[in-house]
């Protein structure tokens, strides 16, 4: 015979587990690499034009971002042509998803304001393995 006291924890359990996972899966992409400690946070007070510039990677991509919202980029092993040119949009208001995109290319910015550098994810977000992208002087 089951009590009712053991039913109705039957019952909790699985509604436990399903709030539990609700309060997590918004925290996709950088959401819990960046909970985790493994991918940097941008900075509060970063601007379009303290963005503008050329970035390359240790791997040979090329990103130049330009004030005027457009961008081009070559080399990068995520784009299926390899290179792009479009319009990119920063967007530091949501905590779970990317800091900014080139189009549909998902990008996050890390550093300060006078040098900030950005990177992407290499497969995983959990992974912690991140490509970096540094400001050309």
């Amino acid at each position: 015979m089951i009590s009712m006291a053991g039913d109705r924890a039957r019952r909790v359990r699985p509604l436990a587990a399903a709030v539990a996972l609700a309060l997590l899966v918004p925290t996709s992409a950088a959401g819990c690499s960046r909970l985790f400690g493994c991918a940097p946070a941008a900075p509060d007070d970063i601007t379009v034009s303290d963005l503008a510039g050329a970035y390359t990677s240790s791997q040979g991509g090329r990103i130049e971002l330009r004030a005027d919202g457009t961008y081009r980029a070559s080399d990068l092993p995520t784009l299926a042509d390899g290179s792009a040119d479009g319009e990119w949009t920063l967007d530091l208001d949501s905590e779970t998803t990317e800091d900014m995109r080139l189009d549909d290319l998902q990008m996050w910015i890390s550093g300060d304001r006078e040098k900030p550098w950005l990177y992407q994810f290499d497969g995983d977000p959990d992974n912690c393995r991140l490509i970096e992208f540094h400001g050309v002087d």
